[in-house]
């Protein structure tokens, strides 16, 4: 295994809520945001609410599964493409796409954007737009992801256009074990330069997965893992006899991905409520017009 290979893989250190109510403490973890890449939170949903989403998503996805197996819905409007699924429709590993008019996907929401409003007004901003609304579920035996970014660097040689940080929410609904697989982050590989080197090919690749420091979510129950879009990363393999799921949502200041069709972007969303719901909507409980 590469990963980790020079210095290990560290748990990701996870900050109490309480402690961006303190100016300096604030900044500094805004800033540990934006120059790792990656930033852990305790306890941004309960744990009442934590388990009462967890069954919601179970349901639904009996639910969506049975709907696109009986072709009463297509996958692509149940379901995103995720790294390393595994075989069949649905494989082992899912990208469920959640509906905000689910109450307790919307307390959820709420729930999580108002713990973390202080950090989210010093990075994103209150008008920053909910890009993805999702889940991601890997069942007993989903393998591990290879590593990889969820969006591309923007600007770069092919696409000189630009496009803001997108950060995404990944929020554990149950706790974690070490068996079920934990997220694997590379920090500080958001930038151009990282997003180079990547992808001068294979070799080049495992030469940076062995040498850079990494670290894992280990998240608990309500805890989560906030990374930019264009960070390295991978879902651990679960080799527990539980299922693993974890809520996520992605917000960015800057509302429209400036590729055709979300290419390369980050697109894990109903069309119900895509572009419909900023930040602000979470905290004023009130919809976009």
């Amino acid at each position: 295994d590469l990963i980790g290979k020079k210095y290990g893989v560290k748990n990701l250190q996870a900050f109490p809520c309480q402690i961006l109510n303190t100016d300096w403490k604030l900044e500094k973890l805004a800033g540990m945001l934006t120059e790792n890449g990656v930033l852990g939170m305790e306890k941004v949903i309960s744990e009442e609410t934590a388990a009462e989403l967890l069954a919601h998503i179970n349901a639904e996805s009996d639910k969506a599964k049975a709907a696109v197996t009986a072709g009463e819905e297509s996958f692509d409007d149940r379901f995103g493409g995720v790294n390393c699924r595994g075989s069949g429709t649905f494989g082992l590993r899912q990208d469920q796409w959640l509906l905000m008019s689910d109450p307790i996907v919307r307390k959820a929401t709420e729930e999580a954007i108002s713990n973390m409003r202080p950090l989210l007004e010093a990075t994103v901003g209150t008008g920053a737009l909910i890009h993805e609304l999702s889940c991601l579920v890997a069942d007993p035996g989903a393998p591990r992801q290879c590593i990889h970014a969820d969006t591309i660097h923007l600007p770069c040689k092919q696409y000189p256009v630009s496009m803001e940080p997108l950060y995404t929410f990944f929020i554990a609904v149950q706790d974690v074990a070490d068996n079920m697989g934990h997220t694997t982050f590379l920090p500080r590989t958001q930038t151009l330069d990282a997003h180079n080197l990547w992808n001068l090919g294979q070799k080049q690749k495992e030469n940076m997965i062995a040498s850079l420091p990494a670290v894992q979510s280990a998240l608990k129950t309500g805890d989560v893992a906030i990374f930019d879009s264009r960070l390295l990363h991978a879902g651990g393999a679960n080799s527990s006899e539980k299922r693993r799921v974890l809520f996520y949502f992605t917000l960015s200041k800057q509302h429209q991905w400036p590729l055709p069709d979300g290419l390369h972007g980050s697109n894990s969303i109903r069309a119900q409520d895509k572009g419909k719901w900023c930040v602000s909507d979470m905290l004023s409980k009130e919809p976009v017009a």
